[in-house]
């Protein structure tokens, strides 16, 4: 529910326990309804995914649109990270279905997955 709820532009619903019971509250928009949004299946990363992103993944993903692949190389040389760091964030993008790896060893890199549109990443 909450990824849904992300997805289609509201807030995440809030989890509460007052006078002894628990409760759920989903908010709508309110007066903001050009807020909500009807997600696009062709959409490469949906806002409850990019929710999940940490920030060398959101640049990964960045240079990927850039430049249209991405290695963990360059992850190292330009986040100041390491190998192992950098193939776990990739591998992360790749479980998600966000990108799709290319090659193996030293070769491997990393594209944005077919239907994917560069201009569709985030909406």
């Amino acid at each position: 529910m909450r990824d849904q709820m992300l997805n289609h532009g509201l807030d995440r619903p809030r989890l509460s326990t007052e006078s002894g019971y628990f409760q759920v509250t989903f908010p709508g928009p309110g007066d903001e309804l050009e807020r909500i949004r009807v997600p696009v299946e062709r959409l490469a990363v949906t806002p409850a995914m990019e929710a999940q992103l940490n920030e060398r993944q959101r640049r990964a993903l960045a240079e990927v649109i850039n430049t249209g692949s991405v290695s963990s190389g360059w992850m190292v040389k330009m986040l100041g990270i390491t190998y192992d760091t950098a193939n776990r964030d990739l591998k992360g993008l790749a479980e998600m279905g966000i990108m799709v790896r290319i090659g193996r060893g030293r070769a491997t890199k990393y594209v944005l997955r077919e239907g994917g549109d560069r201009e569709d990443i985030f909406r």
